[in-house]
């Protein structure tokens, strides 16, 4: 199997002989683009940076790259998710209030939630943030198109949700009195739990497992972030890839995470697969004379598809790895995948802008 025959020493993957992963590029030609979630079958959402310096969401299937549709009065937009049917989620900025909505499978809006669509199923439920009149943000789900406030289940005044599986569980962050972060799931009973961390004062849940497995990131006690994983109450330290700080966005049904690591000294970030007890360096499982530099990894699904933001030849690119016919035979998810689009919460557009909405929403109420 994949975790048994490669090296135990990431490091040790750049002389992989065969890329485990075959890469391309799926933006919009011409620009600068990141990819933020894939689903089930492939598809993927991202969003890129046009000419005049805005953003707009895209969605990409069967080799087409189409825009997600700009809503009237919209400034820009986001994706930050994707549904097993190719629905996005994401949100809008009109300059005023963001606002959060889900597009169909050729990009036309169909739906609005709250501020900030976050996460997507197969079912067309949605995890996200939504701004109360008090000014504070709260996360929320929507099941069968009726939305539900998951209150504050820290205590704090800002809660946001990033993820919600098949089965209804989402999973999210929340402030505390204190003003730290803690992350937690809801169930579809409504039952709330928070996960405790790896020590420090600060835990984040950005994505849920078909099978309830969570992901995210956690402060251990010295104050850096190492990416994280729950299996039930239990938290286990991915490490990191020589540097500080890890962050984890993905998570599937077999267990294996995405995500980005700080790399030793100056040498700025890598994506990364965390696999049966061992972080790779995706740079490693692509073939040494790859034209690629992949940054960061914010979607994977249960086939073993990862997508992400990197350079491509000097140019930040959405890319998509996809496990090649050489080494299928040896990579972890055994044939038949397990066909559930899972939503994979990703980078600045879906956690950073949450956050940063909460800071500058509390500078204004207080």
């Amino acid at each position: 199997m994949f975790r048994g025959i490669l090296a135990c020493n990431a490091f040790a993957l750049l002389a992989w002989a065969v890329p485990v992963f075959q890469v391309q590029a799926i933006g919009p030609a011409g620009f600068n683009s990141s990819a933020t979630a894939i689903n089930g079958t492939g598809a993927v959402v991202g969003n890129y940076r046009q000419a005049d310096g805005t953003y707009r969401a895209f969605l990409w299937q069967d080799g087409q790259v189409t825009p997600l549709a700009m809503p009237a009065g919209a400034i820009q937009t986001w994706a930050s998710a994707i549904g097993g049917a190719g629905q996005a989620g994401g949100y809008t900025d009109s300059g005023q209030t963001p606002q959060g909505l889900i597009w169909d499978n050729i990009g036309n809006p169909i739906a609005t939630a709250g501020a900030y669509v976050m996460g997507l199923n197969d079912n067309g439920d949605a995890a996200g943030m939504a701004i109360g009149v008090d000014g504070s943000g709260y996360a929320f789900v929507t099941r069968n198109g009726v939305m539900t406030s998951l209150g504050q289940p820290a205590g704090g005044d800002w809660s946001g949700a990033y993820a919600i599986n098949n089965a209804g569980t989402a999973a999210g962050s929340a402030m505390a009195p204190s003003g730290s972060f803690k992350a937690f799931t809801s169930g579809p009973d409504g039952a709330i739990a928070l996960l405790a961390g790896l020590g420090g004062a600060n835990s984040y849940a950005t994505a849920i497992s078909g099978n309830g497995l969570v992901a995210g990131h956690s402060q251990i006690a010295n104050g850096a972030l190492r990416a994280t994983v729950w299996n039930g109450a239990t938290a286990t330290g991915l490490g990191t890839l020589g540097g500080v700080n890890s962050y984890a966005y993905a998570i599937n049904a077999a267990g294996q995470v995405a995500g980005y690591s700080d790399l030793a000294g100056p040498s700025g970030t890598s994506a990364f697969l965390y696999d049966n007890g061992v972080l790779y360096d995706l740079n490693g499982l692509i073939g040494s004379d790859s034209a690629w530099r992949l940054l960061a990894a914010y979607g994977l699904n249960n086939r073993g598809q990862i997508a992400g933001r990197g350079l491509f030849n000097g140019q930040e690119q959405a890319f998509l790895l996809t496990p090649s016919p050489e080494t299928k035979a040896v990579f972890l998810v055994p044939e038949p995948f397990f066909e559930e689009g899972i939503p994979e919460p990703a980078t600045f557009w879906l956690v950073g802008a949450p956050v940063l909405a909460y800071f500058v929403l509390r500078s204004r109420h207080r």
